[in-house]
């Protein structure tokens, strides 16, 4: 049981720091989307759904296509 525990105990851990990556990557990703100027507002709501909806693929996809940031 204990090493049922522990097992846990870093699966919740590792989600924890993914979570925290998640969360770090949507909000540089939505502050730089809100910030771009070239984008046009249909543009940017579509930006916007892909970062909250996908939080890690979305901004990594933003600033591999918008390489100007």
């Amino acid at each position: 049981m204990n090493v049922l525990v522990l097992a846990f105990g870093k699966v919740a851990g590792g989600l924890t720091a993914l979570g925290v990556v998640a969360l770090v990557l949507a909000v540089v990703g939505l502050y730089y989307v809100l910030r771009d100027d070239g984008l046009t507002g249909g543009a940017k709501a579509m930006w916007i759904v892909l970062v909250l909806f996908f939080p890690i693929l979305g901004p990594s996809v933003y600033f591999a296509v918008r390489s100007d940031w």
